[in-house]
Formats: C-alpha cells, sequence, structure tokens
C-alpha cells in the first residue's frame, strides 16, 4: 500500500499538480480575488507542487543520477551567488524581493527537469495552445470594448484599444506573444498529429496574433518576431517547409480578398502607418524630448558606470533599480528595460558569462534533438526559435526576472534534453 501510494505520487500526483501549476502561470494574478491579490492561483498550486515534492523526496529519495549536470550546478551557482551579493547590496528588501523570484523560477525549472519522465510534452502544448487562444480573445475583447482586466495598468497610461490581456502591460504581453508563437506554429505543422480542429485552431491563432502584435507598440517584439519566424522557417524540415508556406498562401490569399474589396474598412492603411512609426522611431535619438532610444542608452550607461564601480562583482540582487533611482532625473526609467543588462548589472560579469553559456548549451543540444529527427524534434525547433527571439524581445519588458512565461521556455528546454536523454536510455 506504502509503495503504491508512492508511485502515485511521484507518477500521477506531482505531474498533475505541475500541470495546474504552469497552466495558471499564464494567468497570473488576475487569478485571484483584487482584495487578496498576491494570493493568486500560480502560488497557491506552486505552494502545494513544494509540499508534494517535498513529500516524494522524503519517502523515494533524490535521483541524483537526472539532476547532476551543468544546468543544475549553473543555476544553483546563480542562486548562491545571488545570495552571497546581499553582503555588498545596498538595500536588503530589494534584493530579498529579486531573490525569492529567481530562487523559485529557477526551483520550478529543476523541477521540469527532475520529473521529466513522468511528464508528457503533448500536455504542455495543449495547455499552450489553450491559453494562448484565451488571451486572443481577451486582446480582441479589450480592443473592441477599451476595457481591461483589473490588473492591467494600461487605462494609467491613458492608451487606447491596446491590449495586454492577463499581463500588466502591452509590452509583457507582446513578449508573450513573441515567445509561444513558435509553439503554435508547430501545433499547426505537427503531420502527426491528425486532429484537424486543433491543427486550424492553431493556425488561426497565429494569424490573429500578428494585429494584436502590432496594437502592443512593442518595437523590439515586433523584430522579435520576424527573429522566430525566421529562424523556425531556417530549422524545419522540407515538409514542414513546405506546411508553412502552404499556411503563408491561404493567410496571403485572404489577405488580399480583404483588402482588395475593401472589407477591412481602412483598417489594413491604419496598421501600415501605425509600423511605419514605430520603425522610425528606431532612429529617433532626439535628447532635448528625450525619446525612448535615449533614454535606452542613458539606461546602459548609467548601468554599465555602476557595474565598474562595483568592480564587475554586480550591484547585487535587485539592487539595479535602487542605484537607477538616484539618477531617475536623467533617464525618467529606474528599469534597465534590457533582461541581459540587468543580469549583468545586477549579478555580474562572470554570472553573465555563464548564462550566455548556458543558453547557447540549451541552444546547441536543442539543435542536436532537431537534427536527429527525434519525436521531439518539432518542440526542439520552437523552443530555439523562442530563445533566439527572446534575445530582442527582452529588451521590451521592464521587469523580466518576475516574468514567469520567460522561465517557463527554460523550463521545457531542460525537460526536452531530459526527455530524449531519457528516450536514449542514458538516464
Amino acid at each position: 500500500m506504502e509503495n503504491a501510494f508512492r508511485v502515485k505520487l511521484k507518477q500521477q500526483v506531482i505531474p498533475a499538480i505541475l500541470y495546474l501549476t504552469f497552466l495558471s502561470g499564464f494567468f497570473g494574478s488576475t487569478l485571484a480575488y483584487p482584495k487578496l491579490s498576491y494570493l493568486f492561483a500560480y502560488r497557491i498550486f506552486l505552494a502545494f507542487l513544494f509540499f508534494l515534492i517535498f513529500i516524494d523526496l522524503m519517502l523515494n529519495g533524490i535521483e541524483l543520477k537526472s539532476f547532476l549536470n551543468f544546468s543544475t550546478f549553473f543555476l544553483i551557482g546563480w542562486c548562491a551567488y545571488s545570495l552571497l551579493s546581499f553582503l555588498w547590496a545596498q538595500d536588503v528588501k530589494s534584493a530579498a524581493r529579486d531573490q525569492v523570484f529567481l530562487t523559485i523560477n529557477i526551483f520550478v525549472i529543476l523541477i521540469f527537469m527532475y520529473y521529466s519522465k513522468y511528464l508528457r510534452w503533448d500536455v504542455f502544448e495543449n495547455i499552450m495552445l489553450i491559453s494562448f487562444i484565451i488571451h486572443l480573445a481577451v486582446g480582441y475583447l479589450e480592443v473592441v470594448t477599451d476595457k481591461h482586466l483589473w490588473t492591467s495598468k494600461v487605462p494609467l497610461y491613458n492608451l487606447h484599444r491596446t491590449p495586454s490581456t492577463f499581463f500588466a502591460n502591452p509590452n509583457d504581453f507582446a513578449t508573450y506573444l513573441v515567445l509561444y508563437l513558435p509553439f503554435i506554429f508547430a501545433v499547426a505543422i505537427n503531420k502527426s498529429d491528425n486532429n484537424f480542429f486543433k491543427k486550424w485552431a492553431a493556425f488561426l491563432g497565429a494569424v490573429l496574433a500578428i494585429p494584436l502584435l502590432i496594437l502592443t507598440t512593442s518595437r523590439a517584439n515586433y523584430i522579435g518576431f520576424l527573429i522566430a519566424l525566421f529562424v523556425y522557417f531556417l530549422l524545419a524540415g522540407k515538409d514542414q517547409k513546405k506546411s508553412l508556406l502552404q499556411y503563408g498562401a491561404i493567410f496571403l490569399v485572404f489577405l488580399v480578398f480583404i483588402i482588395g474589396f475593401r472589407l477591412d474598412f481602412g483598417a489594413f492603411n491604419k496598421v501600415v502607418e501605425m509600423i511605419k512609426i514605430q520603425i522610425s522611431s528606431l532612429t529617433d535619438f532626439s535628447q532635448t524630448s528625450l525619446s525612448s532610444n535615449v533614454r535606452r542608452e542613458l539606461l546602459v550607461v548609467y548601468g554599465l558606470s555602476f557595474l565598474y564601480d562595483y568592480l564587475f562583482f554586480g550591484v547585487g540582487s535587485g539592487n539595479s533599480r535602487v542605484l537607477m533611482e538616484k539618477v531617475k532625473q536623467y533617464t525618467v526609467n529606474v528599469e534597465l528595460h534590457n533582461w541581459f543588462l540587468d543580469v549583468l548589472v545586477s549579478y555580474g560579469a562572470v554570472v553573465f558569462i555563464l548564462y550566455l553559456v548556458w543558453i547557447f548549451y540549451l541552444l546547441y543540444n536543442l539543435f542536436k534533438i532537431r537534427e536527429k529527427s527525434s519525436t521531439l524534434s518539432l518542440s526542439a525547433i520552437s523552443l530555439m526559435s523562442s530563445i533566439s527571439a527572446f534575445f530582442i524581445s527582452s529588451v521590451s519588458s521592464s521587469k523580466m526576472i518576475e516574468m514567469r512565461v520567460m522561465w517557463f521556455v527554460f523550463a521545457l528546454s531542460l525537460f526536452v534534453l531530459a526527455k530524449t536523454k531519457e528516450e536514449k536510455g542514458e538516464y
């Protein structure tokens, strides 16, 4: 009886709660009572998941063989260095806050890897597709009604008909769209899946995501989308390229039909004009009006100067914005608005270099999976496309350390790598 409970806990209960945690992670604090916004569904499921894992480890012990690898050493080392940085951090409260986010997100990544044997990619894929469609439905509702969910800060920015869905702002929503569009592409072109409804839902989802992405006016994510599309097409096999081209042709014919008969009511011209404005703003370095580009330049300059002051050891977890407050009169923003710069400034040169090495380590190993045409090759292509876009898209959001959807991409990457090793019998 006891053995049956141990097996059921590890193989059924923990995976089920992990799937629910993953699902609720896409909707954030929206799934909470407004007066108790800190206690939302994701945190409840996550706390329960940690509790069950603690019981599992007490009953079954730790399987170190599936746990000792470069990713584990780097992630735990990053977490430890972040704790060490408390010694020189100016604001311990801010350091503790970011330490909590970093530690929890790293634990989530390691959980995906540790329990990969009992998890299934198709379940994750279905969750991503369902979540994506819900986000699109809410996004279009926001555009039509000009009303937003209670967690959105769009009304504070005095923006109109700009989607943010379950995120606090349009930039975060745009980053989500770009990071997860490759997974939607994979569902649409998957030859081994004969579910007609699922494939066309994915295709329509990918198409309908583009207007919402444009309406967010997130320039970095415009570029990120093009990178994701290019990398995906570059890595796709012949049959997959053929499917992508077929879907692309259907989309273009439909677009020409709509524009040709003026059924868009002038929307296409407005969209083109909006994109032109956003692209032209990329070259706007006007110092008189302190354009967005100039502010970003100043954030980089001051961020690196603080890093230099701390001898490249990093200013400490969560302390980049504390120091940026001192020069707010020049930069306006206090967040660095660049995840890679934030990692460099907060945690120092060594962690930053290792972080880049880790990302390229993931990309290299995912590429090997794609080359060997395993059952997870499409998943590997999606992950490589998403991570490639992430290099640019991460510039858009102000505070990436809190962004679960970014950490999920890395968690899924380690899951796929671990799952592939299991299929080969290496574990």
